[in-house]
């Protein structure tokens, strides 16, 4: 209770200059080498391996996976299933750590590429399937990427996300927003950003989308959605707190 009270009538912190979009490219380049050994105990805790696999199973034909980081999907992905990989991000000594990972693809011909997300090089329509895992946080600008990724997918083809966001707990997201410029310039990323709310913006019909730890934890599934990216879209979301 005494840190319920602390935190809840704390003063909000004063007004910060968040990092630009290369300055946090930096901090990913810095964290690149020693990243799966920081997060490693994280993800156990908080059950990401699981949800990791359940999420990548769902990928197949040809698959991009945007802001791939150290490649910590790629032992998911079935090899029966995906067609072709097209593995990017943003930050160069990420991509080369992912490269190390390789092997994890079996069969699956791949590829690696140096590209931001908010920009890709791909033409309309490419992939049947569009992964992304603990980046929406990242970006810029959320919307104008995940409308960027909704270009690159086929009509029916499936968005497929696992991230970190707002919570479904008030006071939890209090305390994210008074920590929110501190963890953007520790880890490069926005820890409380309304992700379902992001993904509709974007134009994306949700499927499913599920949550736990605290409801900070998303599991979405979204498809292409019409072409109207203001119409209010239906989803089923569930939360296990």
């Amino acid at each position: 209770m005494g840190f319920t009270y602390r935190v809840a009538s704390a003063p909000p912190p004063a007004e910060e200059a968040l990092p630009t979009e290369a300055e946090r490219r930096r901090i990913f380049a810095t964290k690149a080498g020693g990243w799966d050994r920081e997060v490693f105990f994280q993800e156990i805790l908080m059950g990401i391996g699981r949800w990791r696999k359940e999420l990548i199973q769902q990928a197949k034909g040809d698959v991009l996976e945007v802001a791939a980081g150290t490649g910590r999907n790629f032992r998911y992905y079935d090899n029966a299933r995906v067609r072709s990989l097209t593995v990017t991000d943003f930050c160069s000594p990420m991509v080369e750590e992912a490269r190390t990972k390789k092997g994890e693809l079996g069969t699956i011909p791949h590829s690696f590429r140096l590209a931001n997300a908010c920009k890709l090089p791909d033409p309309a329509e490419k992939y049947h399937a569009v992964v992304e895992t603990f980046a929406l946080c990242s970006y810029e600008d959320p919307v104008k990427t995940l409308k960027e990724l909704r270009r690159v997918l086929q009509p029916e083809g499936s968005l497929l996300l696992l991230e970190h966001g707002a919570s479904s707990w008030p006071l939890v997201n209090l305390i994210l927003s008074r920590g929110c410029a501190h963890h953007v310039k520790q880890f490069g990323c926005y820890p409380n950003r309304p992700v379902v709310d992001l993904v509709k913006q974007a134009g994306f019909e949700v499927v499913s989308a599920k949550r736990k730890n605290f409801g900070t934890t998303y599991l979405i599934v979204a498809k292409k959605g019409r072409e109207e990216t203001d119409e209010k879209s239906e989803g089923n979301t569930k939360s296990d707190g």
